[in-house]
């Protein structure tokens, strides 16, 4: 039987995603505390917002020799640490599919989700993992492939629900995971939950929030 894929809430949009061979860490922010890096194959983030993006952690990876994949204009954000090379950082680029050890992982996505009417939001990149975990970022972005699980802001100062009803509705994802939830305290954090689990009525055949540390399994078929 095939190993499921752990999906771990670190906090906020920070997660880690591990099939038992290869781990993957997402969106390594400000909004929480900062993760480790032992057995870290790779970080992937999503786009330059600070609660997604902590360049010291993102630094401390390169030299520590983590690969790290980003959106172009996120990457002189990053930098690279003095006397590495800059072999470790690598642009996401839409179309394309990274090997990173047992996990393939699809890159999709364009920009951030508007947030003026005037000025575009930073470029947003998500990332479908092993055809089957699809992590949008801030964006509701159109899959690259098949999915079975939808990783996606439940809250976010851009983020209407009726917009998200009817992304789940197009996209059908067995499951949704409904992240993004910092900014939230216990009253706000009980109102995204309700919208999470009205998402099974509209597409999603099961939906859920995960607290801080706390892990799903995700089947392989």
């Amino acid at each position: 039987m095939p190993v499921p894929i752990r999906m771990t809430k670190i906090h906020h949009a920070c997660l880690t995603i591990d099939d038992g061979s290869t781990r993957i860490l997402l969106d390594p922010g400000k909004f929480g505390p900062r993760p480790g890096l032992d057995g870290v194959d790779a970080v992937l983030i999503t786009h330059r917002h600070v609660d997604h993006l902590d360049p010291d952690l993102v630094a401390e990876a390169l030299r520590r020799g983590i690969p790290v994949w980003a959106p172009g204009d996120a990457l002189g954000d990053i930098g690279v640490p003095d006397g590495i090379e800059d072999g470790g950082l690598h642009e996401a680029v839409p179309g394309t599919t990274l090997r990173i050890g047992s996990l393939p992982v699809q890159v999709a996505g364009e920009r951030h989700a508007e947030l003026h009417p005037a000025l575009p939001g930073p470029e947003n990149r998500a990332y479908l993992i092993d055809q089957r975990l699809f992590v949008t970022g801030d964006e509701h972005p159109v899959p690259p492939g098949r999915l079975t699980t939808l990783v996606t802001p439940a809250d976010a100062p851009w983020l209407r629900a009726t917009d998200l009803i009817r992304y789940v509705r197009d996209v059908r994802p067995e499951l949704v995971v409904g992240v993004h939830d910092g900014l939230l305290n216990a009253d706000g954090l009980s109102v995204a939950r309700h919208v999470i689990d009205a998402l099974r009525n509209e597409g999603a055949t099961g939906a859920t929030m995960l607290a801080d540390g706390e892990s799903i399994d995700i089947p392989r078929g």
